[in-house]
Order: C-alpha cells, then structure tokens, then sequence
C-alpha cells in the first residue's frame, strides 16, 4: 500500500523538494516505517535509498513503498560498508542536481515537520552567506526503543554534549555531536564532502569538520529525530550507549591500572587518517586560516603521540577538545600519565620527556 501524499504546503510556490539520501541494510524490521514518516513531511521530499547489497526482505519492503516518477531504489551490486554507502548515496543525490539534501538511517522515524522545520534554519543561513557557502543543519535526537517507546527525551543531554550553534572547531574535532539521522546540507557543503577521505569511521564527522572550518552551521536544539536503539544499529547499540552514559570513554578499573592500559579520547577511529587527509591535500579545499591550521596541527599532535605525556595532558585539559567534569577530567589526566596502550608512539613520548627534563 502506498504512503498518502504529503500535506500541501501553504505557501504560494511550492518548494523545492530535499532530496533524502537514505541507505539500507538488513533493514526489513524498520525500514517501513522510516520511509513513511520520510514521504509524509510538510516538505515535499525525494528519497533515493541505497541498499547495501541486503539478503532479508529490505528491498521488496522498500520497492513496494517507491513513490513512482519521485523515489529511487538503487541496489550496491556487493557489500560496501555503510560509510561508501553515504558517499554513493550522497553523489546520486548531486546527479540528481538536488540543491538540499537529508541524509537518514533506516531505523529510525523522523518527526513530520523534521524537513521543513530544517530548511527554514537552511534558508536563513542561505541568505546570510549566500548559497555557495557549504551549509548545515543538525538537530537533537529522542533516544527510542526497538518498540518506538522512548528512553530519553534527550540525546545530547543523555550523552552530555556540550555542542551549540557557535563556532567551536576543537569540540568538532573533538566529542563533535553532529548526528548524520539529523543532517541537512546544501549542494555546496555536499559537493565539498566528496569523495570521503579513505578508512573514514564515520561521514557525519567528516562533514561536521567540513562544515566547521568552511562553512557555516546551525543548530535546532529539539529533536527532529525518534533514534531508535536496538541491537544491530550501524553505530551506536542500546549496549554501547548505555556503557558510553556510565564511564565516558574512560573505564578505569583495578587491572587496567595495573596493566596500564587505558582508552585515550579519540585516539582509536579515523580522525587521525581524516585530519591528516585534509592537512596533506589542501589544495583540493577552500583555504585555512593560520588559526584553523594550528588547532588542526595540535590535535594531530596530540593523536600521533608525538609529544610528551604531559604536553598531550596539558592540550586535553585546555584545548576544548574533552569533556569538563572533575571526575571524568581526574580519570584523563591519570590514563594520559600512565597509559601504554599505544605501544611504540607510547615509548616515544617516554623518551621524549626524558630529553625534554635533561
């Protein structure tokens, strides 16, 4: 059965429609119900879901509720991972010569006013900087169950981000707080995302940094976005959020401490390869000022280990790139201190501060 065709919109011209780049994967149990909470918006929508090579029943499910003349399903011909599927949906939604594009999981159910309620923000950005500005738009998130009861009215407060409309590149580089399920885009920022720089962990942090350094961003502090935790979300699991809320990236326990083997924040993803990526091709971005370099440099710093424990305690605490907290900040200066998680670059930093007392 088909979705019922979205409300009019009362204004004289209708506008444009937000083309949505939505990607699937073993989706079948949800995906129904994200694609109508999708086409119902009070802001007329494009959907271009890309299936990432499924084996249950997503594609029929989704097949069946293709809008005709308005929807595509595209169909990766083998598995890809669910970061090249963005990419791959995000370049068809650009062919498309879509202007405003949405990116959204397949799990989850986005508010009826999440569109429109996006593009104004969007529009008035645009005629502040002009479209040619890469521009984006986030939202909070209601934290819901497999059922679609809800968990936390709040997932910014849940997972205490500290994250605003302002500018503040070493938070973004940093904790971020931008989720893909909320992100609105103009074509400039889409076109400048792309292609996604290799072993990317996550697309929303990269468009985020992209967004942050040239390009401007806002922030809708309600949720947009029903987030539904399960046990086979892409990302984040009912699991992993529940450990993330209790101990913050920092687990210290009795044998971690005599082990010395402590998780420093950020240091286990891609944001070392991406920040590298950006420094290492310049020429191919719109150019940093001496001030976004510097704070790109001392963040790189910090992942490589290239510095004495002390300095890298020393740029967690003052940077702005962690957590405030007197525990959590406690918990971080002795990991840093102690820490030989990191092997060789470890070692090094040892050596370096004998060097650095001589």
């Amino acid at each position: 059965m088909q979705p019922t065709d979205p409300p009019i919109c009362t204004s004289r011209e209708m506008p444009q429609p937000v083309a949505v780049a939505m990607c699937t994967y073993q989706g079948a149990r949800f995906v129904e119900a994200q694609l109508q909470s999708l086409q119902t918006q009070t802001w007329p929508t494009r959907i271009l879901v890309s299936d990432d090579a499924s084996q249950d029943d997503t594609i029929a499910r989704v097949s069946a509720l293709m809008r005709p003349g308005v929807d595509e399903l595209t169909v990766q011909p083998e598995n890809i991972g669910y970061v090249q599927n963005f990419q791959a949906s995000i370049g068809a939604a650009l062919n498309s010569e879509a202007q405003y594009i949405a990116l959204s999981d397949q799990d989850d159910i986005c508010q009826n006013n999440r569109i429109e309620s996006g593009m104004r923000l969007l529009q008035t950005l645009q005629d502040q900087y002009g479209s040619d500005t890469p521009l984006l738009v986030h939202s909070d998130l209601q934290l819901v169950d497999a059922h679609g009861q809800q968990c936390h009215a709040s997932f910014f407060s849940f997972r205490r981000y500290r994250i605003t409309t302002q500018k503040n590149l070493p938070l973004i580089l940093g904790e971020n707080g931008v989720m893909g399920n909320t992100i609105l885009m103009n074509r400039s920022l889409a076109t400048l995302c792309l292609p996604f720089p290799e072993h990317l962990h996550v697309h929303d942090y990269w468009i985020a940094v992209l967004a942050e350094l040239f390009g401007q961003r806002a922030l809708q502090d309600t949720p947009t976005v029903d987030y539904r935790l399960h046990g086979h979300n892409a990302s984040n699991t009912a699991h992993s959020m529940q450990i993330a809320r209790r101990l913050p990236e920092l687990n210290v326990t009795w044998r971690k401490l005599l082990e010395r083997d402590f998780k420093l924040p950020f240091k286990e993803d891609s944001r070392l390869s991406v920040l590298q990526h950006l420094l290492e091709n310049e020429s191919s971005y719109p150019p940093l000022t001496s001030m976004q370099r510097e704070t790109l440099i001392a963040f790189v710093r910090y992942l490589s280990f290239e510095q004495p424990r002390w300095r890298s305690l020393q740029y967690l605490l003052c940077s702005g790139v962690a957590r405030s907290g007197v525990r959590y900040r406690l918990r971080l200066c002795l990991a840093t201190l102690l820490t030989r998680r990191y092997g060789a670059h470890s070692e090094q930093a040892i050596l370096n501060e004998s060097t650095s007392q001589t």
